[in-house]
């Protein structure tokens, strides 16, 4: 559940408040899939790094963090989603101290401007968001950081946009998931005035593309040559001979090898970069 209720969002009034499961459970899941042969896992929450509420046992999330590094079997651990407000210093120097958590945050913005985030009631400002970015590429240097935006929320004039724009140049997210806004029956933002044309938001939609896509090539530009381990998920959709696998910073890579090798950590060169996905070949191919 979530407790936030963002004006935007349905998920409070269909899911109801935020529950934690057991730490003791969570651990011996680990245990279990470490066992088995499992190389990763993923920490799943609608506003994660709130982990805590309704335990009888004090436990934040940087602590399960810890605990979890120390499982056997185990390589790597994932989470999302973060919410920018509840992102403490405690967890950002877990993700620095834990050897086994990747170097990628999922930290939703939705918006640039501090008046679109005060209507959207995230609790934060553009400007401390901006801070909390510099904090944690501070303690982790070479994460990678992605985000979801929404475009034309009610009220949003092309000043609001453009100050988003703006943010996304100075963080340079490495991908954003984006979205035109659209009503959401029950939810205050949808009886609002306001509301910004269709056509408005579809031009503002592919203004913002334009820009992020630029910026995830470029980032992934700066890879070309380098070599970076891979976690082999398995065959290609694209091609029978090729594999495809995630590095520690959630870059999709594509690259020949045989469908037996999934599940194995491989060091993979990068030969040829594209926006939203790499190709290489295995170390010493």
């Amino acid at each position: 559940g979530c407790n936030n209720f963002c004006t935007y969002c349905i998920v409070p009034y269909v899911r109801g408040r935020e529950r934690s499961r057991k730490a003791e459970d969570i651990l011996d899941e680990a245990r279990l899939l470490g066992q088995q042969g499992y190389k990763e896992i993923t920490l799943l929450g609608q506003n994660v790094n709130s982990y805590g509420k309704g335990l009888t046992s004090p436990r934040d999330f940087a602590g399960l963090l810890s605990e979890l590094n120390g499982i056997d079997g185990i390589e790597r651990i994932r989470f999302m989603t973060s919410h920018p407000k509840d992102l403490s210093e405690g967890l950002i120097f877990a993700m620095r101290d834990c050897e086994k958590v990747c170097e990628h945050l999922h930290l939703p913005v939705q918006a640039g401007s501090s008046k679109t985030l005060r209507e959207m009631n995230r609790r934060y400002s553009r400007e401390q968001y901006l801070e909390l970015v510099e904090k944690i590429r501070d303690s982790v240097p070479g994460i990678s950081i992605s985000t979801d935006i929404i475009v034309g929320f009610p009220g949003e004039t092309e000043q609001d946009f453009e100050e988003t724009l703006d943010l996304m140049s100075r963080v340079r997210f490495d991908y954003a998931y984006t979205f035109l806004y659209s009503k959401r029956s029950g939810t205050p933002a949808a009886e609002r005035g306001g509301q910004v044309a269709e056509a408005v938001k579809k031009e503002r939609f592919n203004r913002l593309l334009d820009v992020q896509n630029g910026i995830s090539r470029e980032i992934n530009d700066l890879l070309l040559g380098k070599s970076m381990e891979v976690l082999v998920e398995g065959r290609s959709r694209n091609s029978r001979n090729t594999c495809t696998g995630r590095t520690r910073t959630n870059k999709i890579v594509n690259f020949p090898a045989e469908e037996s090798m999934a599940g194995r950590l491989m060091n993979v060169k990068i030969r040829n970069v594209q926006t939203w996905s790499l190709e290489g070949s295995l170390e010493g191919n």
